[in-house]
């Protein structure tokens, strides 16, 4: 990772946020605790996606 990494996982969560948001959509405080661990590098985006999937009962293929 490039010593800009925490900035670009915040923007990134930012971004995502903000095109949830411009849809219509709001997101739960779940995904936001989810969200800050994967901004401060505790979680991947893999586990970012995975957390959010067993949220909503996705993970059944």
């Amino acid at each position: 990772m490039s010593g800009d990494w925490l900035n670009d996982r915040v923007e990134d969560v930012a971004l995502a946020v903000h095109s949830t948001q411009m849809e219509g959509g709001a997101v739960s405080v779940a995904f936001m605790d989810d969200a800050r661990d994967y901004e401060r590098g505790l979680i991947d985006p893999a586990e970012l996606v995975a957390r959010t999937r067993r949220r909503y009962g996705l993970d059944a293929a």
